[in-house]
């Protein structure tokens, strides 16, 4: 089952609002943040906040429940891109702080990868996770692209890979290195770093496999 199952709906003033700012030929992605369109993004942090337990789309950490400065509003395909999916509700969900600005720092540097399946001609909003290269918490079951243990984040497929990769989602083990049980497990730390160092799909799944023998053991 896919991790979100309830897109946000909008009430008929914010459909009239969203439907001016569309008409409106001045109208960018950049005015997404504008004060017009605070009840909007408020609405929209406050139910994915929700359907999503307070937990962000793609690393899974915990956002606020209180606060916007850790529970950012997310396009999944980026506005930048694709401008005509800015309100669309199966492109929004909440995500962390880090995910959000690392995401934002490759949209600024025009280095984001596509999260979409297919650019060319894209005119209709994707409906089922085959449109997408990410792991799409409208369509996708998370544990089913990605494994997570004790904070490291191991593919289960070619979505999960772009997802880890994409939203650098084993930043702290980079900035910090090893869990500490980790280091103590020999036969898990030598396996987590064969799955790192693997060349080839045959010895990341050959890693992978020793990786959830340890961790199940």
């Amino acid at each position: 089952m896919s991790e979100i199952v309830e897109p946000v709906s909008f009430p008929p003033d914010l459909e009239t609002l969203i439907e001016r700012k569309k008409a409106d030929a001045t109208f960018t992605h950049k005015d997404w943040s504008c004060d017009e369109l605070e009840p909007l993004r408020s609405l929209v942090r406050r139910h994915y906040r929700r359907v999503q337990k307070g937990r962000c789309a793609y690393c899974r950490k915990d956002v606020s429940l209180t606060s916007a400065l850790n529970c950012h509003v997310e396009h999944i395909a980026p506005k930048s891109k694709y401008p005509q999916f800015m309100f669309e509700p199966k492109n929004l969900c909440v995500v962390c702080a880090d995910c959000n600005e690392i995401k934002r720092e490759q949209e600024v540097a025009n280095a984001e990868p596509d999260t979409l399946a297919s650019r060319t001609g894209r005119i209709s909003y994707p409906r089922s996770s085959n449109g997408f290269r990410i792991v799409q918490p409208h369509f996708d079951e998370y544990s089913k692209h990605i494994l997570v243990y004790r904070g490291f984040f191991i593919d289960r497929t070619d979505k999960g890979n772009f997802t880890i990769g994409a939203c650098k989602l084993n930043r702290r083990l980079r900035e910090f290195g090893w869990d500490e049980k980790i280091v103590e497990d020999g036969e898990l730390l030598e396996a987590s770093q064969e799955f790192i160092e693997a060349s080839d799909a045959i010895a990341r799944l050959a890693a992978l496999n020793r990786i959830r023998d340890a961790c199940l053991s």
